[in-house]
């Protein structure tokens, strides 16, 4: 019974956290640009053996609405090994500019791709992104004026996950939402240090005082959070968040289920990393919850009083997110993946058990390398 008791106890503990994060959520204002910016711009995508996503993102950067000589676009190929470099390259005449990781080089990886990009990019500010993302006309042009009318030294994006064409996609869609919904509310409350870097802008005089990714270049991942709490240090107020459907980037979700969990293994990893301790405290609090959910679980096939236990309690917990799950979905256009939302749980809870627990005990494998 104390295992019970204390599975409702974190589940309340829980539901404080999400009904602030709703509140916060719901405070949030929708940025619509009052004039066209002035601010130059330099885009940088860090690619490694992207050959089947590449070309779409260049073509979605291409058709940007933003007067062409303020913005440079610059690719970075981090040595890959299949076609990504030839199909960059087909874009030079189009003012996309390659620059490569060489192979003999002892630096790699995304942070290290981003830094060299920086070092040969012009613009006041730097907007980063992935290769396999895609963005509409207006994005870079609401990010700018976003830049311009807050003053915000670092701004964090909205980004989702494309149309969803599995049960696996719609699984990660939902895990996805909960994050950039908590990302949304807890950057918009100054709480939070959170972010993804497919969808970032930084000026590029922050990123050279706080020296870049130093100090948080031998953690494999972390070239997004681990920046931003850097910079927030070093510009208190100057962090926001860019809350418009205008701003938001699209990008690939795993294609299968070893992709995923590898992917999210990689997320977890630079946890034990972060400074903030309200959000290792939170991170912490939505581990034990999904743990003690899982275990009730697996006790239930013994004991149905455990069961019960667990159907009740994860009913509650459904219960308690449902609203802010609700009001996120809105703004991503996501309403139609709701209706898993329940159904869903249990593999919610195994998968955030064993991507926490790997993501801080073991090594992983990503895009060829073999990383911790």
């Amino acid at each position: 019974m104390i295992l019970i008791y204390s599975a409702f106890l974190l589940i309340l503990t829980y539901g404080v956290v999400i009904w602030i994060a709703l509140y916060y959520f719901n405070r949030l204002k929708p940025f619509s640009p009052l004039s066209k910016p002035t601010t130059s711009v330099s885009i940088l995508v860090a690619a490694r053996n992207e050959g089947n996503c590449i070309g779409h993102c260049i073509e979605s950067l291409l058709e940007q609405n933003y007067p062409t000589e303020l913005i440079e676009i610059i690719i970075i190929d981090d040595q890959s090994d299949d076609d990504t470099a030839k199909i960059i390259s087909s874009y030079a005449n189009k003012g996309v500019r390659l620059i490569s990781i060489e192979d003999k080089a002892i630096v790699h990886g995304k942070k290290a791709a981003i830094t060299k990009g920086i070092s040969y990019a012009k613009g006041k500010l730097i907007v980063t992104t992935d290769a396999d993302c895609t963005m509409n006309k207006n994005w870079l042009a609401t990010i700018s004026s976003f830049y311009e009318a807050t003053g915000a030294v670092f701004i964090a994006g909205p980004v989702k996950f494309e149309k969803e064409k599995s049960l696996l996609g719609i699984f990660q869609s939902l895990d996805f939402l909960s994050l950039q919904g908590i990302t949304a509310a807890g950057v918009g409350a100054g709480l939070y240090t959170m972010c993804n870097g497919a969808n970032l802008a930084y000026e590029k005089e922050a990123f050279i005082q706080v020296n870049g990714f130093k100090g948080v270049d031998h953690i494999a991942s972390g070239d997004d959070m681990l920046l931003m709490e850097k910079i927030k240090a070093a510009y208190p107020g100057k962090v926001h968040y860019c809350f418009s459907q205008d701003a938001i980037v699209e990008t690939a979700s795993a294609k299968s289920i070893q992709e995923f969990i590898t992917q999210r293994i990689r997320w977890a990893s630079k946890a034990p990393y972060y400074k903030s301790n309200l959000l290792k405290y939170t991170l912490l609090l939505v581990y034990l919850v999904n743990l003690i959910l899982l275990c009730l679980l697996i006790m239930g096939l013994f004991s149905w009083k455990y069961l019960m236990a667990w159907l009740i309690l994860t009913l509650i917990k459904t219960l308690i997110e449902f609203p802010f799950m609700y009001r996120v979905a809105d703004f991503f256009t996501k309403k139609n993946v709701l209706i898993w939302f329940l159904p869903i749980q249990p593999v919610h809870n195994t998968y955030t058990v064993i991507a926490g627990f790997f993501g801080l005990f073991s090594t992983y494998t990503w895009k060829g390398r073999r990383l911790k």
